[in-house]
């Protein structure tokens, strides 16, 4: 193959890039490389080298791979049902899990419910006990209003009548 002469070539532009020699007349067409910092093209120059190293070894290796003494089994039966098997016992497993999840959830679900009702229930009572005081309150309040306006009608009585006794 003519990877060599390629390889030769690829890695003298490289080096070109790496020293920021523009191309000259008689090289390639200039590109964005030139313009890309030292350490980028030096990564790509990485990546194209394994590139090339992965091609070539996949082109050694395609020769043996499909031959019939390379191929075997990838598997036999009781690996595959052993595999089978955890697998299924891994589901059981996930399974369960979640059951005890859900039951989790239910119990919390139930006990929050509980909570709520003996919230409202407690909310009920003192809803109830403060309008009681408010009913007591405002019975104590009517019952002073009425004192209040009687005893000022009778202090006011009073004063009048000491009034036209002083200036009479």
């Amino acid at each position: 193959m003519s990877f060599e002469s390629g390889n030769a070539q690829r890695n003298t532009t490289l080096d070109r890039l790496k020293q920021r020699t523009p191309p000259t007349l008689t090289d390639q067409q200039p590109n964005v490389l030139y313009t890309m910092p030292i350490t980028t093209v030096e990564r790509l120059e990485e990546v194209l080298r394994r590139t090339l190293a992965l091609q070539e070894t996949i082109q050694a290796d395609m020769a043996t791979l499909a031959t019939k003494e390379n191929l075997k089994e990838l598997a036999t039966g009781q690996q595959l049902a052993d595999w089978l098997n955890q697998i299924n016992s891994i589901h059981q497993r996930i399974c369960r899990d979640l059951e005890q999840t859900v039951q989790a959830i239910k119990v919390e679900h139930q006990q929050d419910g509980r909570r709520r009702d003996e919230f409202m229930r407690k909310l009920s009572e003192l809803e109830a006990q403060f309008r009681r005081n408010w009913d007591e309150v405002s019975a104590r309040f009517q019952g002073k209003i009425l004192l209040t306006i009687l005893a000022s009608g009778i202090v006011s009585a009073m004063v009048s009548v000491l009034m036209w006794r002083v200036l009479l």
